[in-house]
Formats: C-alpha cells, structure tokens, sequence
C-alpha cells in the first residue's frame, strides 16, 4: 500500500495541469488534531491542503508527503483512501466543472470511486469516507446513491461543513437552486476553515449562472476576488465571465491581473483571444454582444 501511495504520489505530483477553475472536496472532522499526528490526523491534513490548493504543486507534494507518512503508521487506515480519492481527481482534471464527468481525463473518475468505496468498507462509521463517495457519486451523476452517503455522512457528522454542502452541490446539479442555495446557507453557518467560504461562493456562482441571474453571477465573482485577492484563479473566473458576455476590455483587465499572480496557460491564452476580439470590435460596440462562449 504505501508503495502505490508514493507512485501515486510521484504521478499526480508530474501529471497536475495547472489551470483556471474552482476547486471543491469534502472531509468531515473540520479541525486538525492538537498533538504529535496519527496516520488519520496526517491523511485528514492532507486532504484540507489538498482542497485548499489544488493547483500549488509545492502545496499538493506536502500533502502526498503526508499522504505516504499516514501510510507508513498504518496501511488501513480510511481516511488515507479518501485523500487518495481526492488526489486521483486532482491528478485527473483538465480543465472545466469539477462536477462533470467530462471534466476528468481516462479513468480518473472510476479510480477515485475505487479509492472512496475503500475507505467506507475500512470504517463504515466515518463520515469523511461516506463525503467523498458522495462527491465522486455526484461527478458520476448517480444521484440517488450519492443523497444516501450525504445522508449518513450528516448522520455521522451532524455539525460538520461538508454533508450541507455536497447536498448543496447534489440539488445545483439537478438545476434546484432554491434548495442548493439553502443548504450553502446551511454549510457557510458551519465553516470551520479559512477556503471554505470560498468553496461556497463559488457554486452560489454556479447556482445564478443556472438561473440565468448575470447580475448576480458578477457580483459573487467580484466578492471571490475580494475574498482571496492574491489568488489567480479568483481573477480568472471573473475574467472568464466577461469573456462570455462580449466584455472583452474589462475581460483584458482582470486576464492582465491573473497572469501578475501567476501566469497560467490559460489566462496567457484567453487574454490574447480577448485582444484579438477588441482589435475586431468598434470602441462603442465592444460591450454589445457575446462573441465567445460562456467560461
């Protein structure tokens, strides 16, 4: 076991693509433990930073680093196959909705579910590992099954910021958005650490892009930005906002902003395509019409 974690490890550390979107996973004890780290304490800190910095390679190698020491005290130990899970979709992704199966490259998808069901069958009775099954269910689009691991992760772990927000996230994929915008109330009422009201204002994002609400869209993206200031990303999606509603001028703005942070592929791309669109355009029409598809 601990072999296959540090190849995993060593995989998703070379493999990372490195580009604009949100990141969202679960685990469900919100607090790390005081004291010298247990293979579970190591597995769970590993699983926050990987949520918290899913482009960071530094970040994500500390927490394989801690993925493969949590394996070294204790090979079957659940919450190591539920970072594993994560990790396995981290290392998967391309670039898109981190809740479409599309999103994720071969058998990203099914391997994590693989890793998930393991951590379930090694301690039933943890609330994490029903979580992160739950997601992976989600990404599958096998809705019923994911609602009854959401229900006993919040049986298991009633006050916990993860089952109100993967329920939030099962009813935004379904188009509900009076419901998923009730339970993000639910879980932003039981955040415990510093991303998470970053995780849910990004799918109250998602949820006014569902309901057609651009105003609404905007302004949550501006308050991401507000939020996390120093994060590319966060720019990024605004910038992508812009683009899809033929904005390019303000779209240049935060695409320059992005690349200052950190210049990945495609806000380097996109800030060209966005040029390209201005030269096109007369100064007084520049805002007037999409020209580009929704980002």
């Amino acid at each position: 076991m601990a072999m296959v974690l540090k190849s995993l490890a060593w995989v998703l550390g070379c493999s990372l693509v490195i580009l604009g979107a949100w990141s969202y996973t679960v685990t469900i004890h919100d607090r790390p433990s005081a004291g010298t780290p247990t293979s579970r304490d190591l597995a769970r800190q590993a699983y926050y930073q990987m949520e918290a910095h899913v482009f960071d390679r530094t970040q994500l190698q500390e927490a394989y680093t801690k993925i493969n020491q949590a394996a070294d005290q204790n090979r079957n130990e659940a919450f190591i196959y539920v970072a594993v899970s994560l990790g396995t979709l981290i290392g998967g992704y391309t670039i898109g909705d981190w809740y479409d199966l599309n999103t994720f490259s071969g058998d990203t998808v099914q391997q994590a579910l693989g890793h998930a069901q393991q951590a379930v069958a090694l301690d039933p009775n943890l609330g994490a590992a029903h979580a992160q099954l739950a997601r992976v269910l989600i990404v599958k689009r096998e809705f019923e099954e994911a609602a009854r691991h959401i229900a006993t992760a919040k049986a298991l772990d009633p006050d916990s910021f993860y089952p109100p927000y993967f329920e939030g996230i099962w009813h935004e994929k379904q188009g509900q958005a009076s419901e998923a915008n009730q339970a993000f109330d639910r879980a932003q009422h039981a955040a415990t650490l510093p991303h998470h009201s970053m995780l849910v204002l990004g799918h109250r994002t998602s949820v006014a892009k569902v309901e057609g609400n651009a105003a609404l869209q905007e302004q949550l993206l501006k308050e991401g930005i507000g939020l996390n200031p120093k994060n590319a990303y966060a720019y990024g999606e605004y910038a992508a906002f812009l683009m899809c509603k033929g904005r390019y001028r303000d779209a240049i703005v935060q695409w320059e902003q992005a690349i200052r942070i950190a210049p990945f592929p495609r806000a380097v791309s996109q800030l060209e395509k966005a040029k390209a669109h201005l030269a096109q355009e007369p100064t007084t029409l520049v805002q007037a019409e999409v020209h580009t598809g929704c980002g």
